[in-house]
This record gives C-alpha cells, sequence and structure tokens, in this order.
C-alpha cells in the first residue's frame, strides 16, 4: 500500500473556527435533542463556554513524543468506534509506545475496552456531579500533550477537554455544538464526503501522527473465547461457524437487504454443503432473524440473534470464514478482526465512506449501483442487489480460505 495516501499532513490545516454552514448544522442537530439533552446542552453554553470568552484557546500545534500523553475522546456508537481506531494505531506507529487514554460513553465501552493502545479508559456520564468527577481523575491523569475529539458530540467532552488543556484541543468543525472550545477545529473541502476514518486520521495528523494500515482495532480476549464456547454449549449449538448473516441494522432501513434474499442465499449455499451459518444480531433483529428461519424449515440455521453480547458476538466473527453483513457495526467488526467479509453496501453512503481500508485481498465490496435518476435512498431499493452475486463473492471468499 502506498504509503504517501495516508501521510495525509498536517501542513494544510489552519486553526479556525467553524464556519457558517456548521453553525446550520449545529442548529439542525439542535432541533433533534430531546428536551433534557436541550437544558444539558444549555448549562456548558453558560457556564464553559463563558469561561472560553474570557480566556479562549489559542492554537498550539502539539509536539509529540514517545513520552508523551494523549488524551481521545471517541464515545459514539459500534460502527463509528471502530472507525475511529485507525487513529490510535496511527499515534502509536508514529511514536511507539505512547501513552493513549480515551473517555467513552459508559453504556458503549466495549470497543475502547478491547482496544490495547489504550492504556486506561474513562467513562462519560451525564449530570454535573459525574462532570466533576471525570474531571478530577482525568486532570490526575495529566498533563495532556495534546486531547482528540474523535466521534464525539456530547458538550460534556468538549468541556472536559477546554478545562484540562484548552490550547491542544483538536476536532472537527461539525463534530460539535461548541466550536469556540476547540483550538483547533478542522473543517477542509472534501473531508466531509469522504471515508469516516479519514476523519479520524485527519484529527491525529496535526499531532504529525499517520499509519500505512489504517486497519480497525478490536483485541478479542481469551476469557471471550472461552466464555463464546460455554454459551454456544448452553445453547447445543456448534462452535465453529463458516458462514455468518448479519441480517441488517445500523439505523437506517434502505440498506437493510431483503430477507427473501438471505433465504435464497441460504438455499444456494445448503445445496453445496456449506455450512454451518450462524444468523448474528442484536434483540432487535430476532423478529427479522424468526422470519428467516421460517422461510427455511428444511436448512438448519443456527439463530443466536439477541442471545451473545458483543464480545461474544467478536469472538463468533473471529472464528467464522465468512461474514455476510450489510452496512452495519458488525460489518465494520469484521474489517477490524480480519475476518473475510463480504459487504453489502447501499450506494449511499458507499465504499468510499464505510469500505474497508486495509486488507483489502480479504473482503468483497458488493456496492448497489447508483441509477442515473437518484433523488432519495428509495431510488436504488437493495433488493436489486441479486443473491446470484453475493454467492459469487462469498464462494470466493471460501476458495482462498480454503
Amino acid at each position: 500500500m502506498n504509503v504517501e495516501v495516508w501521510k495525509l499532513g498536517v501542513e494544510h490545516c489552519i486553526p479556525t473556527f467553524a464556519p457558517l454552514d456548521s453553525a446550520s448544522v449545529a442548529r439542525k442537530k439542535k432541533k433533534r435533542l430531546s428536551l433534557s439533552s436541550q437544558l444539558n446542552l444549555c448549562f456548558y453554553h453558560a457556564t464553559v463556554g463563558a469561561l472560553a470568552r474570557i480566556r479562549p484557546p489559542r492554537p498550539r500545534r502539539p509536539q509529540l513524543t514517545p513520552a508523551s500523553r494523549v488524551l481521545v475522546f471517541s464515545s459514539a456508537g459500534l460502527g463509528d468506534s471502530l472507525l475511529d481506531s485507525p487513529a490510535f494505531r496511527a499515534l502509536d506507529d508514529s511514536f511507539p509506545g505512547i501513552h493513549i487514554e480515551a473517555v467513552a460513553h459508559h453504556r458503549r465501552p466495549d470497543i475502547s475496552s478491547h482496544n490495547p493502545l489504550i492504556k486506561k479508559l474513562h467513562l462519560l456520564r451525564k449530570g454535573p456531579p459525574a462532570f466533576f468527577r471525570l474531571l478530577r481523575d482525568l486532570r490526575a491523569s495529566g498533563p495532556w500533550d495534546a486531547i482528540l475529539y474523535l466521534s464525539c458530540l456530547d458538550p460534556e467532552a468538549r468541556s472536559l477537554g477546554y478545562l484540562l488543556s484548552p490550547d491542544v484541543t483538536i476536532g472537527l468543525a461539525w463534530r460539535t455544538e461548541m466550536p469556540h472550545l476547540c483550538a483547533w477545529n478542522i473543517d477542509e473541502p472534501g473531508l466531509r464526503a469522504g471515508h469516516i476514518s479519514h476523519h479520524a486520521l485527519r484529527t491525529v495528523a496535526v499531532c504529525g501522527a499517520q499509519t500505512a494500515y489504517p486497519r480497525m482495532i478490536y483485541d478479542v480476549s481469551q476469557t471471550d473465547r472461552d466464555a463464546l464456547d460455554t454459551r454456544l454449549a448452553e445453547l447445543g449449538h456448534p462452535l465453529c461457524p463458516r458462514v455468518i448473516f448479519q441480517l441488517g441494522g445500523g439505523g437506517a432501513a434502505f440498506r437493510d437487504w431483503p430477507v427473501e434474499h438471505f433465504a435464497a442465499l441460504a438455499r444456494e449455499l445448503h445445496a453445496l454443503n456449506i455450512g454451518p451459518i450462524f444468523l448474528l444480531g442484536g434483540p432487535d433483529h430476532k423478529k427479522k432473524s424468526d422470519t428467516l428461519v421460517a422461510l427455511l424449515p428444511e436448512i438448519p440455521l443456527v439463530n443466536v440473534t439477541g442471545q451473545l453480547k458483543l464480545p461474544l458476538s467478536a469472538a463468533l466473527i473471529e472464528r467464522a470464514t465468512c461474514l455476510v453483513s450489510t452496512d452495519t457495526g458488525i460489518m465494520h467488526l469484521g474489517f477490524a478482526l480480519g475476518t473475510s467479509t463480504v459487504a453489502l453496501l447501499h450506494c449511499q453512503p458507499g465504499r468510499s465512506v464505510v469500505g474497508p481500508l486495509a486488507d483489502l485481498e480479504k473482503h468483497e465490496v458488493l456496492e448497489l449501483t447508483r441509477p442515473a435518476v437518484y433523488n432519495s435512498p428509495a431510488d436504488a431499493p437493495m433488493s436489486a442487489l441479486q443473491p446470484d452475486r453475493v454467492l459469487s463473492a462469498i464462494l470466493k471468499v471460501l476458495a482462498r480460505a480454503a
């Protein structure tokens, strides 16, 4: 791979406040916030925002070394947190052994807790008491040579960074309601529409960090593997899947592949004696997986939908030969684990935004063709992606594995 592609140099990064269109985006986001979230945002605007008007951040480019200490805020969901993780690899590749601590949402700690480059994980909770406890803990862990905001929209994150070390705070202009608390607000032509991992890599590039191998990070522990064996034995299931189906999710129904297409694909695989086939997903996918099982009474599908927590789901994906998934966090988990993945992508946002960036030879990405007349996702239904095309991609993966 061409290392130059991943240098994402820092010479064009100018410390600037968010442009007017970012303010427009912020207003639209605010309209979607609950009343409690709006009150929470107003509280931090009125308190920490007032401090920033008295003492605004003064941009100072961090000069990192392997002995530096970096604090990273990454508090989004499964997919976005994984897409942030190449930035941790870039920091460690550029400054081997650098001390990285991270702040994740207390309801979504699994990705960060399985990232071996994070020396200490802090959990973000709402409310003033939790805020001041976290501020105390982060001050005790500092001082910080750089504070990086990746996928996090919480006003607490920007407020904490400002109170800890305002001049070395770095983030994306459009990912905050409070850009005036951040010293370096990155907003460059084309960056917003680019690959989501490029956002994180561009943020750490301000510190001089880069990587030639932008694979996402998730390490499965032996404890998780043993727990998976125990759980599958309790359920009476085989311990080793050959193919896993992730039936959908990701927060946008237009990206889901029809259950009937999954059924046709399962029949073809069964006819070729390819199995066992596992069905994986969260509790919200159970209805869809039950429908698929009902459509295929003759095929011994192994349905663990809603029965495995994320660490055990990761352990299951790790040992599979092939994962078939639409644009979901599970798809990104397959990329992170190096499991050969057949990715079924809608043309919006498409491979250029959510596809794999590393181990490209392992994966098969099937992207729906954007029609000539396209006004909304409904103009390009995922049903147009036919099962025979997906079967061909699976057979390529299995042939390579053999």
